[in-house]
């Protein structure tokens, strides 16, 4: 099958690792160490390729800018659910918008556009007709590497430009990239809806390709991948009708299970044999070949180590809502003196990644947040029963005794508060707010500051008109791109 033969190609490069990289986006060392302007001609480089898009997607002690760490931060501290725990942590910046220029903002600019490099080395390679092997498996590698491109690609574009549903797609995005760019190429920023038209049709492309795997392929991109992240994107950008329908096939046809209400704490291991029901796709951890060293999100998480995120006390007050929910399972209390002065025993430590040196496997998009896509999509349509179902489905997940949710009650308003509590600390809390236009408000008076540390008025309470909400274009690439220099984010 090809599960099988994508897993022994891989094993043997695996070795590889990841391949080194320049400062910026515009380099051309190509993702196997062959020159950029050297074609890859043979299966070998061609499985190099992939294997290194694939490595640089799960990051490094060097590249933690992207799924490495950052990327699963990113969302959460810019929400009102999860907090810096001190300052000078490594999430102080993103949580405190303290940034004031593009020079001194975080960036999760470069290593995305090292996947989408990579990406579209195996694209070019797989379609230019040269290689002589398994074509299935060259097709199917093609097809993997659209779906990642497709995913970096709308990643940026939710961090550098403006939700969709704010204007339609009409302001800017970010640079459409299919090509490994020779070092002096200058493109400028598309449109936020030319960046969702084309992740939308590379996706497709790779669905209607009937190149990609549809049985479970763990750590692996396959069909469900495709459409589960095209799910995700349409939600994003509007298109309910056809969010819903993507949602929908994933859970009546995808291999896939929710986790029981028995299974859900203890399955976010990988060595838990139920944890292989839920991830659509996740990054598979297996040694420190794989590892982002103590830059991980696991370490940044957990008390032993850097302890640089907290949950809110105001999330905490949102989850006493049901003091028998089984999400309380990943929340941990303080174990160590310092902390427990502070916290008592507030459970502040989110525990969904597990200790540092476990090399757990941290999923991307799970079946949980389809259910979701599910019923907002179909609430956004005026479908209460279907709202009302996807979303019942999960809240009696976490507690079988709460009653189903009526249909009345299956509002925009209750599913957003029910992703919260769901998929926290996964990323997604400030991208839901700006597409639905939510204020976020960590606190309003010293009354109700709870644990964030001080904050400037403006990082208090915000919308998605506030400048900050995106990043600036960072000021390496403005440096050498001319273009980009006069297409910066507005504010800064």
């Amino acid at each position: 099958m090809k599960t099988s033969i994508l897993k022994q190609i891989a094993c043997g490069f695996a070795a590889l690792a990841l391949a080194s990289c320049a400062n910026n986006w515009l380099d051309t060392e190509p993702s196997n160490g062959v020159d950029a302007s050297t074609a890859i001609t043979t299966d070998e480089e061609l499985s190099n390729a992939y294997v290194g898009m694939y490595q640089i997607f799960k990051g490094s002690s060097s590249y933690y800018d992207y799924y490495g760490a950052r990327m699963w931060y990113y969302g959460d501290v810019r929400g009102e659910d999860i907090q810096t725990e001190a300052n000078g942590s490594r999430s102080t910046s993103l949580y405190s918008f303290t940034y004031r220029t593009a020079a001194d903002a975080p960036s999760l600019w470069g290593t995305p556009y090292r996947v989408i490099r990579r990406a579209s080395r195996v694209i070019e390679a797989a379609e230019s007709g040269n290689l002589s092997g398994d074509q299935e498996w060259i097709n199917q590698m093609a097809a993997e590497a659209r779906v990642l491109r497709a995913l970096a690609h709308f990643d940026l574009v939710r961090i550098y430009g403006m939700t969709y549903t704010a204007d339609n797609g009409a302001s800017l995005g970010v640079p459409i990239v299919t090509t490994a760019l020779e070092v002096q190429a200058t493109p400028g920023r598309n449109t936020v809806a030319e960046v969702y038209d084309f992740v939308i049709d590379e996706l497709n492309k790779a669905i209607n390709s009937s190149a990609l795997d549809t049985e479970i392929t763990t750590g692996y991109v396959n069909e469900w991948t495709a459409k589960a992240f095209l799910a995700r994107v349409l939600l994003t950008k509007g298109d309910n009708s056809s969010a819903f329908k993507y949602a929908e096939d994933i859970i009546n046809n995808g291999p896939y299970e929710l986790w029981s209400n028995e299974e859900y704490a203890k399955a976010w291991d990988k060595t838990n044999p139920a944890h292989i029901k839920e991830p659509i796709f996740e990054i598979v951890m297996t040694s420190t070949n794989d590892w982002v060293d103590r830059e991980g999100i696991a370490n940044l998480y957990n008390e032993s180590g850097y302890a640089d995120m907290i949950m809110t006390k105001k999330f905490l007050e949102l989850m006493s809502e049901d003091m028998e929910d089984c999400r309380w399972g990943v929340m941990l209390a303080p174990q160590v003196g310092d902390y427990i002065s502070r916290y008592g025993t507030d459970k502040v430590f989110l525990n969904k990644y597990l200790a540092m040196n476990t090399f757990n496997s941290l999923p991307v998009i799970r079946l949980s947040e389809i259910y979701l896509i599910a019923a907002e999509a179909a609430a956004k349509n005026n479908d209460a029963t279907n709202a009302a179902k996807y979303l019942t489905a999960i809240v009696q997940r976490a507690n079988p005794n709460a009653p189903a949710i009526a249909q009345g009650e299956a509002t925009v308003n209750r599913i957003s508060k029910e992703r919260r509590k769901e998929l926290v600390g996964e990323g997604h809390r400030l991208f839901d707010a700006v597409r639905n236009n939510e204020t976020i408000v960590r606190y309003s008076s010293e009354a109700d500051k709870g644990y964030h540390i001080s904050l400037n008025a403006e990082a208090q309470s915000f919308d998605r008109t506030f400048f900050k909400v995106l990043l600036p274009i960072p000021q390496a690439e403005l440096d050498v791109n001319p273009v980009l220099a006069g297409q910066q984010n507005p504010g800064y």
